[in-house]
């Protein structure tokens, strides 16, 4: 796993760090939507910190694959909490290892509370996922978890035995469920708003702050992330 970009928001004053490659091999997974081929070249620790020191920003936030195993996370995180005093946070993660001291906030990918279901879907355990969420937490890691819901899946019953895991660590986590696109070779449809609405309302029942986000097809999706300034970025690096 390792960094192939670097991003900037002068709107934001966020520098995103790209990292390429995942441990998870989930069956559903968006990556199989996009048109990637292996990056050519990949940055070394020492121009990392070197463009991020240049940067006008407040925030570093990680993202691409799967972060948390990325091997220099922890020096590229203590560089930018310490000798800049940034704010940092991994954009997306599937929590199977956690977070360092350096990381303000994680965004958890949980999908199931089945270890079984995690087996044959990721290829991984979730009993690390479960407890690393747990254990950031507690370190004072701000943490939101998100789910994909995927009609005959990850049902609505699946998505209450998650939110009430949630509610047990503290109702006041943030929880974001996400309509399944549709990726080729899966078996799964994508829901209708009435079963993410269905969702929603059954997360709210045990969690206080619940988003959703639903999309016809991968095209919505990129005319969202092309036309929101949250998404708005050029490449420095």
């Amino acid at each position: 796993m390792v960094i192939y970009k670097i991003s900037y928001s002068k709107q934001f004053k966020r520098a995103n760090i790209h990292n390429y490659g995942c441990n998870f091999n989930c069956s559903w997974c968006s990556y199989k939507l996009q048109k990637r081929s292996k990056p050519d070249k990949f940055l070394k620790l020492d121009k990392i910190k070197k463009i991020l020191s240049k940067l006008d920003i407040e925030r570093v936030h990680f993202v691409g694959g799967e972060l948390s195993t990325y091997p220099l996370l922890n020096e590229v995180a203590e560089f930018a909490k310490k000798e800049l005093g940034l704010y940092t946070k991994i954009g997306h993660s599937n929590g199977y290892v956690i977070p360092n001291e350096y990381i303000d906030a994680i965004s958890v990918s949980i999908k199931s509370l089945s270890d079984d279901f995690y087996i044959k879907h990721t290829g991984k355990s979730n009993k690390p996922v479960l407890e690393n969420f747990k254990e950031a937490y507690k370190m004072g890691i701000k943490v939101d978890a998100s789910t994909v819901y995927i009609p005959n899946l990850v049902e609505h019953d699946e998505i209450e035995k998650i939110v009430k895991f949630i509610a047990q660590i503290d109702p006041k986590i943030p929880y974001h469920i996400t309509g399944y696109i549709p990726v080729p070779g899966a078996p799964w449809r994508a829901p209708s708003w009435n079963e993410i609405s269905k969702a929603k309302n059954i997360a709210e029942e045990y969690l206080d702050f619940v988003e959703v986000s639903w999309f016809h097809s991968f095209d919505d999706y990129l005319k969202m992330v092309n036309e929101n300034p949250h998404y708005q970025k050029v490449t420095v690096a």
